[in-house]
């Protein structure tokens, strides 16, 4: 009788979960769905799931419509821009606060904690302002360096520093290495995992960034995706089969970095090469 209502109850679960999946896998399909219909079908009542037939010219009159290429290239150049300093720089601040002993800093730490609370939209006139002395406005430079600080990634890395046993330092200054050697050649390779989930949110922000970048970008020439993709929409109408098409090709990238990446989140590293 038990193992009966224990496969039951396995039976509900698999139930219950197949179709949270099925809710959240939904949308998704509709998108793909979407992108092979023709603008009066993405409209039409009753809705319709499957295109009547996959019609291809979303594509090419996407193309022809916005500098979607040009907009590809930003983003990769402001994503790439954001992501590899990020998680460099988070990642030695995450070491100095899990490993090295100076003042004030538990007060510095909570400090960069309370500044999370001060809303993106507070100082985004002084930022503009410092965009503008620097002479950063329609570059770069300017969308890149003020997304560079993350006290969410440092706050990551350091949880899993410090899960790491102290005895790898102990062993590694008793051989002679200092900090810069124990960080790059022990604590880095240990926190692969985190580094890993660390840099696929960090790169979901980066990529998906549209606020600052609307602010700081002008000229056309230098809109990254998001500012692209919103200008489909119009005040009066809007081509929903155009916008199913930019959103699909916006996303496979993160999709694809997520597939090859995925094996890394249920790895656990942190007591690698040390017995306790």
């Amino acid at each position: 009788m038990l193992n009966k209502t224990n496969n039951v109850l396995k039976y509900c679960e698999f139930a219950f979960f197949s179709l949270l999946a099925l809710i959240w896998i939904l949308p998704f399909v509709w998108t793909i769905m979407s992108v092979f219909k023709t603008y009066p079908e993405t409209v039409q009542l009753p809705v319709k799931l499957l295109p009547n037939e996959f019609y291809l010219g979303n594509f090419s009159e996407l193309f022809g419509r916005m500098k979607f290429f040009t907009y590809y290239k930003n983003n990769i150049i402001v994503t790439l821009g954001i992501l590899i300093p990020q998680i460099f720089l988070s990642s030695m601040a995450a070491y100095g606060f899990a490993r090295l002993n100076f003042p004030f800093k538990n007060v510095i730490f909570t400090s960069l904690f309370i500044a999370l609370m001060v809303p993106l939209q507070m100082i985004l006139m002084p930022r503009y302002n410092m965009m503008i002395s620097f002479g950063w406005i329609d570059s770069y430079l300017g969308v890149i360096i003020p997304c560079v600080p993350s006290v969410t990634c440092t706050f990551f890395i350091r949880q899993q520093i410090l899960g790491l046993p102290r005895s790898l330092d102990e062993a590694a200054f008793i051989d002679g290495a200092n900090h810069w050697t124990i960080y790059w050649r022990i604590i880095l390779p240990l926190s692969k995992s985190a580094l890993l989930a660390t840099g696929l949110m960090c790169l979901v922000f980066a990529w998906n960034l549209f606020l600052w970048p609307l602010i700081v970008l002008n000229n056309s020439d230098w809109y990254t995706l998001s500012i692209g993709v919103a200008s489909l929409q119009g005040q009066n109408a809007t081509r929903e089969n155009l916008l199913f098409t930019a959103a699909l090709l916006v996303s496979l990238p993160v999709i694809v970095v997520f597939l090859f990446t995925q094996k890394h989140f249920i790895s656990g590293v942190a007591m690698t090469g040390v017995k306790e």
